[in-house]
């Protein structure tokens, strides 16, 4: 999926809510094995309801991605938090990075966060950087946040 922009935020990382960190480092985890094991990384949501995590994916064009995990996230009744997680990219002072990223916020009706965990792919191996790094502030599909940032470029993702 191609990425889009998030400005990076020079003021440094902000408190991220416990319950949010968590499930963003396990929608990166669970990427990461996908990736691990050969397969592609569909976007996906991952809902925290109570203490159960459901998990749905979203596949199109980078818009239509983004507008259907917007549109699952509004949906979901009592959800304390989600993540949308996707395989992109990320522009750094020494070039394009590929990065699984991860966005999500809470019901508290705060902003959401983006992370990512940057990779490099060489002779069939992926190898992944040991850190998740904070990227900025991202649109909380659960505080009603409409608007979906400009996109980088247009790409379908298949299933």
């Amino acid at each position: 999926m191609a990425d889009r922009n998030v400005e990076s935020d020079e003021l440094g990382v902000p408190q991220i809510d416990e319950t949010l960190e968590i499930l963003l480092l396990q929608a990166i985890e669970e990427a990461q094995d996908r990736m691990e094991a050969g397969s592609e990384v569909v976007p996906f949501t991952a809902l925290l309801n109570g203490e159960t995590v459901t998990e749905d994916t979203h596949t199109g064009t980078t818009e239509e991605c983004f507008e259907s995990a917007r549109k699952t996230v509004e949906a979901a009744t009592g959800a304390r938090a989600y993540v949308l997680c996707y395989d992109g990219y990320i522009d750094t002072d020494a070039g394009r990075k590929d990065a699984i990223i991860a966005e999500g916020g809470t019901a508290d009706g705060g902003k959401g966060v983006a992370v990512c965990l940057m990779y490099e792919e060489g002779d069939d191996v992926l190898t992944f950087d040991e850190e998740v790094v904070y990227l900025a502030e991202a649109p909380n599909f659960l505080a009603g946040d409409e608007e979906v940032p400009a996109i980088i470029e247009d790409e379908e993702v298949d299933e």
